[in-house]
């Protein structure tokens, strides 16, 4: 899996250029977005010292996957943003689900800020801020209850209130 950012735009769409590295640090990696959003391996690159960190709110997640024989560069199935010093400060709650999934939303924030640790984050914990809800109006206040109730729905129990160190000691 690859943390990866976007060196020259906030969307991942055709002629934009990116660079990854690996969560484990060991691999580095540019690339290139084509006009059908395929992602293309363009070279690896040496150190972390020579890596543009590109644009904050174009963090994505990729993996690597085998299709038809061919390692290929893939977008991960959710959406993931650059953990920043404001959110080691929050305080979340934490749900947990019989199977062993775990999510976490922010109690103390103006956005919508979650964080979860499932297979398809290879049991890793990652963050996402979503923006466009707005936790100071009441239209944003219902949305965040909205979200909190369809986790609930699907089996999610509530085990807590913690802050972040405690949550990615989970």
């Amino acid at each position: 899996m690859f943390e990866a950012f976007n060196i020259s735009s906030e969307h991942w769409d055709g002629k934009s250029s990116w660079a990854a590295v690996s969560l484990d640090g060991l691999f580095i990696i540019e690339g290139s977005v084509d006009g059908n959003r395929i992602l293309k391996v363009n070279g690896i690159v040496d150190s972390k010292s020579n890596v543009n960190i590109g644009l904050r709110k174009s963090c994505r997640h990729l993996i690597c996957e085998i299709v038809d024989g061919e390692k290929r560069i893939e977008f991960t199935q959710y959406r993931a943003s650059q953990v920043t010093a404001t959110h080691k400060k929050l305080n979340f709650m934490l749900y947990v689900h019989p199977t062993g999934k775990k999510w976490a939303i922010a109690e103390n924030h103006t956005k919508v800020v979650v964080m979860f640790k499932n297979d398809q984050t290879l049991g890793r914990w990652v963050l996402y801020e979503n923006n466009l809800i707005d936790l100071t109006s009441e239209a944003g206040i219902a949305e965040r209850i909205r979200v909190i109730n369809s986790k609930e729905g699907k089996g999610y129990n509530l085990d807590g209130l913690i802050n972040y160190s405690g949550v990615i000691k989970q």
